[in-house]
């Protein structure tokens, strides 16, 4: 008995022991430690945390991704730069239509010149006083048509002054701020264009991969660094500042060499326009646009007597006379102007009974003032009027005050009345007197022998260049010249 009551003693005190182990156990469940509450909170905020941002990357790669976006992005550039390109057209139809409307002025003044030589002819006979009314009334309208072109030309006080053509300056300093805002333009527009044309050899070349796309990230990172190369160019050139300076701006690259240029330009009337060769300043000329080809330079025209070409050393080495009218350009400008190509040379000429003809020689050069300005080269001839140049080829130019010529008992410039690559002494002396009757000419006159004589003066003169496809012409010594005698 006692050993059973024993058994039942240590059974129950052993359950009770493990009963009581149990509830501490579930009073420490029911009251963790700090440190494990602490991690399971630091656990759920960053769980909190990261599905936030999985969200964020989820809705980055819906948009990115799309290629919709990135077309429009370039369909707005693309509308950017045609509305830049129409403002370049517009502002080259402006410079166009000025350059036109000068010409128009031009041929309305020499229109003018003519009708004004008419009114002459009528005075003087006195026999026709109805023709001198049309005259007139003539004269009216051409001088309201120049008034009508001159309130729509944007610039002011365009005149002719001696051997020089004058623009505004203030149109001049406008042209040149456009030029440059231009410029300007003309880069950012080529900045973008690269940017695009490299946008899109990206799209087309490039094939994004199933990975690529469904990744966290995937394609959508190269099109937004695109994105970004847009946005950078963009921001680069809205920062350029316009470099306008309000004095002149250096526009030498833009002129043409001579009339040839221009006449490869488009230009098809002939007028005056402004060139620039190799180390001069720019200065205006007349161009020939139409005459055997066009794309001549004219140096010399002479047709009706109103310029005195009796004139000095100083006067024909920088030129004189009007461009409008009758002028000598200047043995400097035709020094420059014939070595800086291979040039031939046309002179055009006509009787007063309006016979015409001329002369063309297939090279001419002109040397510098210390060489006398002498015709250093000068081609083989051809033309209608005869050779009467070859005999002076080699020769210096001579004036009233400058006797170069081999003459050694008088001097022909005083002798002939003009200027001349005078030998001993002519053979054609195209800036002589100008002159109506025979009886008036003394050996003066203008001629070119092998076409007419002395005696029956010349009443219009044309000399004029025009390049060859050639490079600079060499300098030739006496004997390596092709001339007839």
């Amino acid at each position: 008995m006692v050993t059973l009551a024993l058994i039942v003693l240590i059974a129950v005190t052993t359950g009770s022991c493990e009963a009581n182990r149990d509830k501490k156990e579930r009073r420490k469940n029911d009251h963790p430690d700090k440190s494990l509450w602490k991690k399971e909170y630091e656990d759920e905020l960053t769980d909190a945390m990261l599905s936030s941002r999985k969200k964020d990357n989820v809705t980055r790669v819906v948009q990115s991704a799309s290629v919709s976006d990135n077309e429009a992005v370039i369909d707005k550039l693309m509308e950017t730069i045609t509305s830049s390109e129409k403002y370049l057209k517009k502002v080259d139809s402006i410079d166009f239509r000025l350059n036109r409307l000068d010409i128009e002025v031009h041929e309305k003044t020499n229109n003018i010149l003519k009708q004004l030589m008419e009114m002459m002819k009528v005075v003087r006979s006195d026999a026709y006083p109805e023709k001198l009314e049309g005259a007139l009334e003539t004269l009216k309208n051409e001088v309201n048509q120049i008034k009508f072109m001159m309130e729509k030309l944007p610039r002011s006080n365009i005149a002719v002054d001696g051997s020089e053509y004058h623009v505004d300056s203030s149109m001049d300093t406008r042209l040149s701020v456009i030029e440059a805002n231009l410029k300007s333009v003309s880069a950012g527009v080529d900045s973008i264009i690269s940017t695009i044309s490299e946008v899109k050899n990206r799209q087309f070349t490039r094939t994004f991969s199933k990975a690529e796309n469904t990744g966290p990230f995937g394609g959508a990172v190269d099109a937004l660094n695109l994105i970004n190369e847009f946005r950078r160019t963009l921001h680069e050139q809205k920062a350029k500042k316009c470099e306008c300076k309000t004095g002149r701006f250096d526009r030498s690259e833009r002129y043409p060499t001579d009339c040839h240029e221009i006449q490869m330009q488009g230009f098809n009337v002939s007028g005056i326009y402004k060139i620039k060769p190799d180390d001069m300043e720019p200065f205006y000329v007349l161009c020939d646009l139409t005459t055997a080809g066009g794309g001549w330079t004219v140096f010399q025209n002479r047709f009706d007597g109103s310029q005195d070409f009796y004139k000095s050393w100083s006067d024909y080495k920088h030129g004189f006379g009007n461009l409008a009218g009758e002028f000598w350009l200047g043995l400097e400008k035709l020094n420059s102007l014939t070595n800086q190509k291979l040039y031939e040379l046309r002179v055009e000429m006509e009787t007063q009974r309006g016979q015409e003809a001329y002369a063309a020689y297939s090279v001419f050069t002109v040397g510098p003032e210390h060489e006398g300005y002498r015709i250093s080269t000068l081609g083989t001839f051809y033309g209608t009027a005869g050779d009467s140049l070859a005999y002076h080829a080699g020769q210096k130019f001579s004036t009233l005050d400058m006797d170069n010529d081999e003459w050694k008992d008088g001097a022909c410039a005083s002798e002939h009345g003009g200027a001349w690559w005078y030998k001993e002494c002519d053979k054609s002396n195209l800036n002589g007197k100008y002159v109506t009757s025979t009886a008036e000419h003394r050996g003066q006159s203008i001629y070119w022998i092998s076409f007419k004589p002395p005696t029956s003066p010349l009443s219009k003169t044309k000399m004029m260049i025009r390049p060859l496809p050639a490079s600079k012409p060499m300098e030739f010594g006496e004997p390596a010249r092709k001339v007839r005698n």
